[in-house]
């Protein structure tokens, strides 16, 4: 084989060369940037700006291998819902607390015992009240109420047109995938009264 036959041989594999590098190129920058994103999320969580959050980028293999409580919360979450992997969009976690402090101090003496001083709390871990007296008559209150809710933002595929009573005609009927988000609140306290969400289609 002279020189002039192995240009085609040679030529070939310089293109499959370029199209492998080009291919692991953007899989790299791809990955740079998800890491990217993810320090700008640790640096909001940790940071001063309380009131600003990043979205953490991970895959479900990543998500389930790493050992953070909230990751594994969401996990079991995913489960008790009965979702596939293949269909989740996003997982979400919301931790607020509400807290207000009331104190009455009465112009009269309420408290007969001089060196009384009480502190107390009662309640639990979703509603609690710190209590304080003190004589002659001062009185502190502060309820605390903690809401803790996982989101779940997945596809669900669904007739276009409402369903047919018989499971045979529905087989048969055109579907489409439509965006659902489950929100679960694990205060027991707290009665969810309403909620909207509004996906803008671009």
């Amino acid at each position: 084989m002279n020189i002039k036959q192995w240009i085609p041989v040679i030529m070939a594999l310089l293109c499959v060369g370029l199209f492998v590098s080009i291919k692991e190129n953007m899989k790299m920058k791809k990955e740079w940037e998800t890491a990217m994103a993810n320090v700008k999320a640790y640096d909001a969580m940790l940071g001063e700006a309380n009131n600003k959050n990043a979205a953490f980028q991970l895959t479900l293999d990543q998500l389930r291998s790493y050992q953070d409580t909230i990751l594994r919360e969401l996990h079991d979450t995913q489960k008790e819902l009965k979702i596939k992997d293949k269909n989740i969009q996003s997982l979400q976690y919301v931790y607020s607390t509400i807290e207000k402090r009331d104190t009455i101090n009465f112009r009269d003496t309420i408290f007969k015992e001089p060196t009384l001083k009480i502190d107390t709390v009662i309640g639990d871990k979703w509603c609690k009240t710190e209590l304080s007296l003190e004589y002659p008559s001062w009185i502190s209150v502060k309820p605390e109420f903690t809401s803790e809710k996982h989101i779940v933002v997945h596809t669900k595929k669904e007739t276009v047109n409402p369903p047919k009573k018989f499971w045979l005609f529905r087989l048969f009927q055109r579907k489409h995938r439509v965006l659902q988000v489950d929100v679960i609140e694990k205060n027991p306290y707290v009665k969810e009264e309403e909620s909207k969400y509004f996906e803008v289609i671009k």
